[in-house]
């Protein structure tokens, strides 16, 4: 490992010939290529998630060994992947980041890839470890199954937090912070359990450029979940209260986005004010 591959190393390159094609836990081979024998087991009753050229399914392993996530990625733009790494590697990569973080996330078990003459992408998978009981945090937005639960929704809030500051001050900029991608279980705040998945489109970043990212990394949940003024402040106060080396005071925290430009407009998520 050097700086252009450790996972927690602003410097590492996406460059595929400095990480593996194909990689398998320890002990997971003889699964590996069960699953791989028997692909009737991502059936359509199985399918999680389809979306973006990516599906996900529930498989159960046989003779009791356990349930996996197995995710399939078609290469929408093939030409892109030529000297870099597939979607999973990506994914593998950054979950061996958030590991070393101490962020509670998925465990992968296996990825891979097929290429047409070695360098053109046709497909890719990989394989994580199936968090049972959670649901994910579409649950508090609004339209949610569980948006009125002001209690739950707080201590989600309250517990994501934190985890992101911690991203934060090793320069981890994770670009997708939706509520699909914070799952939870249990069925009361004392009991809740968070746990980041699909982390494909993290980035590291040096420190002197994370004001940008953080910012961006704080608007994505807060612009989803639509949350009350109190709550959305609460939440940058818990997270800025994890994060000693923010470059923001919590004052210049909440006045960024409170006037958030993307895309041309100005969002408010601390007041839930409309996009201008």
């Amino acid at each position: 490992m050097n700086i252009f591959t450790d996972p927690l190393s602003p410097w590492r390159l996406p460059l595929r010939f400095l990480y593996p094609a194909n990689w398998c836990a320890e002990g997971f081979e003889e699964d590996l290529a069960w699953i791989q024998a028997h692909p009737e087991a991502r059936n359509a009753g199985n399918l999680l998630t389809d979306s973006s050229g990516k599906q996900v399914w529930r498989v159960e392993l046989p003779d009791g060994r356990g349930v996996v996530a197995y995710k399939h990625c078609e290469g929408k733009a093939p030409s892109r992947y030529i000297l870099n790494l597939s979607h999973p590697g990506r994914e593998w990569r950054n979950y061996q980041a958030i590991a070393r973080l101490g962020i509670p996330a998925g465990e992968v078990l296996a990825f891979g890839e097929t290429r047409r003459h070695h360098w053109r992408i046709l497909n890719s998978f990989i394989i994580t470890r199936f968090i049972e009981n959670t649901r994910d945090g579409t649950d508090f937005m609004p339209g949610g199954r569980r948006h009125g639960d002001a209690a739950m929704r707080r201590r989600y809030c309250m517990l994501i937090a934190p985890e992101i500051a911690k991203m934060h001050r090793h320069g981890f900029f994770h670009k997708a912070l939706h509520p699909r991608n914070i799952l939870y279980r249990g069925e009361t705040p004392e009991s809740m359990e968070v746990f980041f998945i699909d982390v494909a489109r993290c980035r590291m970043r040096f420190q002197w450029t994370m004001m940008q990212f953080l910012l961006f990394d704080l608007y994505t949940p807060l612009r989803d979940l639509k949350l009350p003024a109190d709550e959305a402040r609460a939440f940058l106060k818990a997270y800025h209260d994890s994060s000693p080396d923010c470059p923001f005071t919590l004052a210049e925290l909440e006045q960024r986005l409170t006037c958030y430009r993307r895309h041309g407009k100005v969002f408010d998520v601390v007041n839930g004010a409309p996009a201008m």
